[in-house]
Formats: structure tokens, C-alpha cells, sequence
């Protein structure tokens, strides 16, 4: 039996080779205690954060929503607030140095890499005899989901259909649904394109029945909205009407789509960096502890001539990134050009952190930490090059026992 097959064959519904890829890899990262309480520890505090910054989204006009990259279909959506807290299932991704922790952006409305963080990490690790780092975070999932439901079913009253969807023709998307379909007893899969949208009446599944909650976790709302029919219907804007009309409930809520835009880390910075008095003293040290400068042009990190990196408001997985020199030239870009005419944000470069594999490959890695309804949970990394993008690997982590030295 290969090292492979000793590890993933017996872990169901995953899929650690892809597209006859690797995807996922046979090595553990090492991770000490500390590291683990460190990570929890900013995303709760940067959660806060975000939180806060909600309620001034909220109150902008839509002229400031369209510079802060908002389409403008979406405007009409953006203020409605169907449940607490602002999302269900939320990833930071953090750069992790022993000096510092720096958040790169929040996948508050679609996150992926649910099942490697939450299922298939900690079995790797005891396989590889490394203590777990998620403990028992599988069943806080299972738990935020079923409350999120329950919350929904406020609105809809008793007995609701409930349908999780994704692409079906995608493995990925297809099998970390139907992980998460899981823990909702009686819930139904109908995939994207057998949904039917009846304007002003409901969103029907494959088998003609109407749905009162739809749990989308992998299919972004920016997406939704270029969708159009043979007949020329906005699909996207058609479905979040019945969301507003009070005839449909979308897990994630319309709250995560909002806070999702990569802008939003750059009205947090201006705030921070104008010491405005809306964010208290204890704001302004989160900021400055885990937040990178962040703007909507280019021009601070011109005049100061310091790398930078530009990022689409809505791009995912590293789709349409570029790291720029100090000077204004490139100095890598991701090939994938997808998100190319969407505004961008500017960030502040920060290198991540490298690791040998035993293979003598070099990656580079990130760490994700997953926020359920505010709480820290489940810690993944996700490895690759220096733009972690769709062709990064899911990299184990394993703890280590108090005193013992992480690898690195």
C-alpha cells in the first residue's frame, strides 16, 4: 500500500488528487500550542473588528457603495440584515511569522477548504501521531448550522425545504456540500443549474418543490448576480428579490456578501490610520496589530516606493493577483485573469512563510481560520507559491506537545 493510500484511502467523499493532481499532501506541519491560541486569538479579534465596521456600510450611500466596488445590483441587498451574526461559516486567512499575524482578507460569504480544516485534518494527524489540532471542531460545524437553520426558520415558519447547492459538476464544491448537507436532518441537494426562479412566488428544486431555505455555501452572490436565462432574466438579482420579499432564506446571509468585499479592509485602515473616534483606543491596537495598510489606489505605496500587492474586491483564490516593486513594476502575477475588470484593492506586501517538503519542494503556505457565528474554530493551511491560488495543496497540520518546536 503506497503512503498515499495508507493516509486518504479510507477518508470518504474527499478527493486528495484532483484532476489527476495531487491536491492533497503527505507531509504534517507542525504547529506548537501557542501558535494555535495565537491564531484563535486574532481571529476573534478581528472578527470584532469587521463587526463593528457593519453598521457605517450599512449607512453609506449607494454612490460610496460603487466606489468601494459593490455591483450595482446589488445595492438594493446590501442593507439587509434576515440574521445574526454577519456570517455563519467565515475564514480569515492570516500570514504567520513569530513576529506577527497578519490578516490577508475574510471569506465571509464563500469559503472553501471546510472539510480539510474541520474533517480531514486531525485524521491525518493521528494517523501521522501528532496531536489534533480541531478537536471536537466538527461538531461546533454541525451545530453553527443546525442554529442558522433554526434562525431561518423563524421566517419561514414550520417544516421548511431545505436544499444545499453547488455546482454539480464540481467535485470539490459538490462533496464539501453535501459534507455540510450532512448535519441538517432531512435536507435535500439540488445542484445550481436544476434550480428554478419564479419571480415574486419562489425558488423551486429539480423535483418542482418550493424552497424556504437555501444554504449556498460555495456559490458567491457576485456570481449569482451575471447570471442571466435564455430569456435575458438576471438570475442573481431575481433570486435575491425573493430574499427581500421575505419568500426565501440564503445561507450564508446577505451580511456575508457585504462584508466579503476586499474594500471593506480598506475603509477599516482609513478609519485606523485617521484615528478616527468611532473605533476605540482597543480598535486602533487590533488594527495595528493585525491589519496591513490597505487603499483603494495605489499611491502611498508609490510614493514610498514598498511593495505592494493589487487584489480584485471580489477575486478568490489568488485569481487576478499581482505583487508589484516598490517602483510600480510587476513583479509576479497569477496567469488566471478572470477577475481583470473588476476594481481592486492595494495592500501592503508581506511574504509568506516557506517550508521544505520532504520531497525537497519548497512552498509557501497560509494559514485559515475558520470563524463559526463569531467564534474561532477550525485552523487549515493551504500551500503553494508565493500567490497562493486554485492550484494550491491542502498542507496537514499536526500540534505539538508543550516545548516541542514547530517545523518550519
Amino acid at each position: 500500500m503506497s503512503e498515499r493510500q495508507d493516509i486518504y484511502g479510507d477518508i470518504e467523499a474527499f478527493w486528495d488528487v484532483l484532476d489527476g493532481e495531487v491536491y492533497a499532501l503527505t507531509d504534517v506541519l507542525t504547529v506548537s500550542i501557542q501558535t494555535i491560541e495565537r491564531l484563535r486569538t486574532a481571529a476573534r479579534d478581528v472578527y470584532l473588528i469587521f463587526e463593528k465596521i457593519a453598521p457605517i456600510l450599512r449607512t453609506m450611500e449607494d454612490e460610496a457603495l460603487l466606489e468601494l466596488g459593490y455591483p450595482e445590483q446589488s445595492l438594493p441587498f446590501l442593507r439587509l440584515e434576515t440574521m445574526r451574526p454577519l456570517s455563519i461559516i467565515s475564514r480569515f486567512d492570516f500570514i504567520v511569522t513569530d513576529e506577527r499575524i497578519s490578516v490577508m482578507e475574510w471569506n465571509a460569504d464563500t469559503p472553501t477548504f471546510i472539510k480539510e480544516s474541520f474533517d480531514v485534518n486531525d485524521r491525518v494527524a493521528k494517523k501521522r501521531h501528532w496531536m489534533p489540532v480541531n478537536a471536537g471542531e466538527s461538531a461546533e460545524l454541525g451545530r453553527s448550522i443546525r442554529r442558522a437553520i433554526e434562525a431561518a426558520t423563524h421566517r419561514t415558519g414550520e417544516r421548511p425545504h431545505i436544499v444545499f447547492t453547488s455546482h454539480g459538476d464540481n467535485i470539490e464544491d459538490r462533496l464539501t456540500t453535501e459534507y455540510l448537507q450532512g448535519f441538517v436532518d432531512g435536507a435535500s441537494y439540488c445542484p445550481l443549474d436544476e434550480l428554478e426562479i419564479r419571480a415574486e412566488d419562489g425558488l423551486y428544486d429539480q423535483h418542482g418543490k418550493r424552497i424556504d431555505i437555501l444554504y449556498r455555501q460555495t456559490f458567491p452572490v457576485e456570481m449569482a448576480l451575471l447570471d442571466r436565462d435564455e430569456e435575458g432574466h438576471d438570475l442573481g438579482v431575481l433570486l435575491l428579490q425573493l430574499v427581500e420579499q421575505g419568500l426565501l432564506e440564503i445561507i450564508n446571509p446577505p451580511a456575508a456578501f457585504l462584508m466579503q468585499a476586499k474594500s471593506v479592509l480598506a475603509v477599516i485602515w482609513t478609519l485606523h490610520e485617521t484615528g478616527h473616534p468611532y473605533l476605540t483606543a482597543r480598535d486602533h491596537q487590533i488594527i495595528a496589530r493585525y491589519f496591513l495598510p490597505t487603499y483603494l489606489e495605489p499611491d502611498v505605496f508609490l510614493e514610498r516606493r514598498c511593495r505592494f500587492v493589487e487584489k480584485p474586491i471580489f477575486g478568490r483564490e489568488g485569481d487576478t493577483v499581482t505583487i508589484y516593486q516598490g517602483d510600480g513594476k510587476v513583479l509576479l502575477s497569477n496567469e488566471q485573469r478572470s477577475f481583470s475588470e473588476q476594481a481592486s484593492v492595494y495592500q501592503e506586501y508581506r511574504a509568506l512563510p516557506t517550508y521544505e517538503l520532504r520531497d525537497g519542494a519548497e512552498v509557501a503556505y497560509m494559514y485559515g481560520v475558520f470563524v463559526l457565528g463569531g467564534r474561532a474554530s477550525a485552523i487549515g493551511v493551504r500551500a503553494g507559491e508565493r500567490i497562493t491560488g486554485n492550484r494550491s495543496y491542502f498542507l496537514p497540520i499536526g500540534r505539538l506537545q508543550e516545548g516541542e518546536e514547530e517545523t518550519r
